[in-house]
């Protein structure tokens, strides 16, 4: 299992997702002698120094907006078949959401649960490069669909997975779900990313 330096077990924000049941069920299992499964705290959960993720790694990092947000995918072996350079087939997130999400009584802002389709999917598309290499920003949102099923308790923990559906050229085709502890789906996305025309590919 590849961890951040340091020891991701460690990290506060594992932590406090290991204190929830459910998720402990996820992050424990974690296979310790494979080294393509990684676990790894949310990178954006860092401001950068250009500024370009202060909104999720500033403004929605705090002990009432968002506590805690680990990742954590499988590294194929080989290419997967939708994209030639496209190792992570699946990625996952287990977020902790605390009463600043709120929008109704009870439930996470709509546009916020929104927001966290955008940030998986866009993390999924930026984590394909190997190791050593920078994060992939060469694409955008050209379009995000999101399908709410039922509300996003809140304060509350989710899990969000997103998988690759197609390619098209520079078309990359994203299906995610956000989830309760059952495993029932509460919010459904469909995303499309573009690459930028000065990359041929993600």
């Amino acid at each position: 299992m590849k961890t951040q330096s340091g020891g991701v077990s460690s990290h506060p924000e594992v932590q406090h997702l290991m204190r929830i049941p459910w998720c402990a069920k996820y992050l424990a299992t974690a296979p310790a002698n494979d080294d393509d499964f990684v676990v790894k705290v949310h990178e954006n959960r860092v401001v950068l120094s250009t500024w370009e993720n202060q909104f999720v790694g500033g403004t929605l990092n705090t002990p009432d907006t968002i506590t805690a947000w680990v990742d954590f995918y499988q590294l194929r072996p080989s290419p997967g078949p939708q994209q030639p350079d496209f190792r992570i087939e699946e990625f996952l997130s287990l977020i902790a959401l605390g009463p600043g999400m709120i929008g109704f009584p009870g439930s996470v802002h709509g546009g916020a649960a929104a927001l966290l389709l955008d940030e998986v999917t866009g993390m999924h598309i930026a984590s394909q490069r190997g190791p050593g290499e920078p994060p992939n920003k060469d694409f955008r949102t050209a379009y995000l669909k999101a399908t709410y099923l039922k509300a996003i308790p809140a304060p509350g923990t989710v899990l969000v997975w997103s998988r690759i559906v197609r390619v098209d050229g520079r078309k990359n085709y994203i299906e995610a779900q956000i989830e309760d502890e059952h495993g029932g789906v509460l919010v459904k996305g469909e995303v499309l990313y573009i690459a930028l025309e000065s990359s041929s590919k993600l």
